[in-house]
C-alpha cells in the first residue's frame, strides 16, 4: 500500500471518526439532561481535532522543510519523524540523495575540468569585459611570469606591445605574433574565442611557443641545404681542383709564360681554399650524439677558461657559481665547445679594448639551470639579433659563420636552449638547460 492511498485512508477514518463523534454528542444533547456526558464527548471531539491537525501539520512542516532544503541547496537533510509516514520520508531522503550525489559529480567534475584547465600544457586564459583574468592556468603563468597577475594590462609588464598585440586578434582566429619573454625572442601563435558565461562576454586566449618547433625546422631545413650544396659543389670541385693541380706541375716544368703558370697556381690555391671552406660546413653535418653524464659547472668553467688562458689572456674574465655544488647532464665535450665557441667570440668582440671584462655566471632560475657568458663590449645590434644563428653568416672578415649555428644545434642536442639576451651591456648568451 503506497503513501498516498494510505494518507487518505487515515485522513477518511478521522474525519470519519470526528463525525460520529459530533453526530453522538448531538443526540445525547438531544435526548438526556445529563450535562457529565455530553461534556465527554465534546472533550472528545476536541481531541479528535487536535489529531487531525496535528496530522495535517506535521505532513506540511515535513514538506515545508523538504522544500527550505531544495531551495537552499542544503542536500544534508535527513527526515525520520515518526509522525509523518514513512514512505514520505524515505521519498524525502532519497530524493535529496540524490542531489546529494548529482552535486558530488558536478563537484568532482568541476574539480577535474579545473585541474585539467590549470596543468593543459597549452597556455590559457580568460578575459573579462572589464579587463579582470577569470581563467589563468599554470603554463600561462610561467610562461609570463608577472607577479600578481590579475588584469589584462599587465600583460605590458612582460613585453610592451603584447597586450595590444592580443587585442588586435579577432575572435574565432589566430595569429602568428613576434614578443619577448624572459630577455628572450619568442614566436607565438595566439588564438582567440569568444565565450559568454552568465550573459557576460569573455575572451579566453591562448599562446604557443612555436619558437623551438620553427627554429628545429629552420635547421633541418639549412642541414637539407647544406646537405645539397655540399654534395654538388664537392662533386664538381673536386676534379678541379686535381686538374688544376695537375696543370700547375706540368706547367712549372715547361716555357709556358709565367702570366699563364701564375693563372694555373691561383686557380689551384683558390680551388683549395673552396674545398677547405665547403669541409668546414660540413661540419654542421657531423654533430655526433650526446653522450649524457653529470656535469660540475664550476669545474668544467674553469677548466674551460684555463685552456683558452691564451686566447683571454687581455681579458679579465669572472665566474659566478650558485650554488657552487650547481650540475647540469650533458656530453662534457660537445657544451665545452659551445662555450669556447662564446667565449672566442667574446674575446674578439673585447680585442683592443681597455677594460674588458667577461663575466661566466651558473645559476638556478624557475628550476632550470642557466650559464651566462656575458662581456662588456660593443654588442650585437638588433638587426643582428635575428640572424647571428644563420649557418654561414658572419660579421668577421675571416669567420665561418658555424660557429652559433654549430652551438645552437649541440644545446638543442640535449633538448637546452642557447639564447642571445637584450637589455643588457654588451653581448650576454645563455645556455639554459
Amino acid at each position: 500500500m503506497n503513501f498516498r492511498i494510505r494518507f487518505r485512508l487515515l485522513l477518511s477514518l478521522q474525519i470519519l471518526g470526528l463525525m460520529i463523534t459530533v453526530m453522538t454528542a448531538a443526540m445525547v444533547l438531544a435526548y438526556t439532561s445529563y450535562l457529565a456526558v455530553p461534556v465527554l464527548i465534546l472533550g472528545v471531539v476536541v481531541l479528535q481535532a487536535y489529531l487531525l491537525l496535528r496530522f495535517f501539520d506535521a505532513g506540511m512542516t515535513t514538506l515545508e522543510h523538504f522544500v527550505s532544503a531544495l531551495a537552499y541547496a542544503d542536500f544534508t537533510q535527513r527526515f525520520s519523524s515518526a509522525e509523518v509516514d514513512e514512505e514520505l520520508n524515505a521519498t524525502f531522503n532519497e530524493i535529496l540523495e540524490r542531489f546529494r550525489d548529482a552535486r558530488a559529480d558536478k563537484e568532482v567534475q568541476a574539480a577535474y575540468l579545473d585541474t585539467l584547465v590549470k596543468h593543459v600544457p597549452v597556455p590559457l586564459m580568460a578575459v573579462a569585459a572589464d579587463g579582470s583574468l577569470t581563467l589563468l592556468n599554470h603554463p600561462m603563468r610561467k610562461l609570463l611570469d608577472i607577479p600578481g597577475f590579475n588584469r589584462f594590462e599587465q600583460l605590458s609588464h612582460a613585453d610592451a606591445g603584447l597586450s595590444e598585440a592580443l587585442q588586435r586578434v579577432a575572435p574565432g582566429s589566430s595569429r602568428l605574433i613576434q614578443a619577448r619573454l624572459h630577455g628572450r625572442p619568442m614566436e607565438l601563435r595566439v588564438s582567440v574565442s569568444e565565450i559568454r558565461l552568465g550573459g557576460r562576454p569573455e575572451r579566453l586566449y591562448t599562446l604557443e611557443n612555436l619558437s623551438d618547433e620553427l627554429n628545429d625546422r629552420e635547421a633541418s631545413a639549412w642541414r637539407n641545404l647544406i646537405r645539397v650544396m655540399t654534395h654538388e659543389i664537392m662533386n664538381t670541385l673536386t676534379p678541379v681542383t686535381s686538374l688544376a693541380h695537375t696543370a700547375d706541375s706540368l706547367l712549372k716544368s715547361s716555357d709556358v709564360g709565367n702570366d699563364v703558370k701564375e693563372a694555373v697556381a691561383t686557380i689551384a690555391r683558390r680551388s683549395t681554399r673552396l674545398l677547405g671552406f665547403v669541409e668546414r660546413y660540413r661540419e654542421l653535418m657531423k654533430l655526433p650524439q650526446p653522450h649524457i653524464e653529470p656535469i660540475h659547472v664550476g669545474s668544467m668553467l674553469s677548466e674551460v677558461v684555463s685552456l683558452m688562458r691564451e686566447t683571454l689572456s687581455d681579458t679579465r674574465v669572472e665566474l659566478q657559481i650558485d650554488p657552487p655544488a650547481l650540475q647540469v647532464h650533458g656530453d662534457r665535450t660537445l657544451i665545452d665547445q659551445v662555450l669556447i665557441n662564446l667565449l672566442t667570440n667574446a674575446a674578439e668582440a673585447l680585442e683592443g679594448r681597455v677594460g674588458g671584462q667577461i663575466r661566466l655566471r651558473g645559476y638556478l632560475e624557475q628550476g632550470r639551470v642557466i650559464i651566462a657568458v656575458e662581456d662588456n663590449g660593443p654588442g650585437i645590434s638588433d638587426d643582428l639579433e635575428t640572424q647571428i644563428f644563420i649557418p654561414f653568416f658572419t660579421t668577421k672578415r675571416e669567420g665561418s659563420g658555424i660557429g652559433l649555428a654549430l652551438s645552437r644545434q649541440i644545446m638543442r642536442a640535449h633538448a637546452a636552449e642557447l639564447t642571445l639576451n637584450r637589455h643588457t651591456a654588451g653581448a650576454s648568451f645563455s645556455l639554459i638547460f
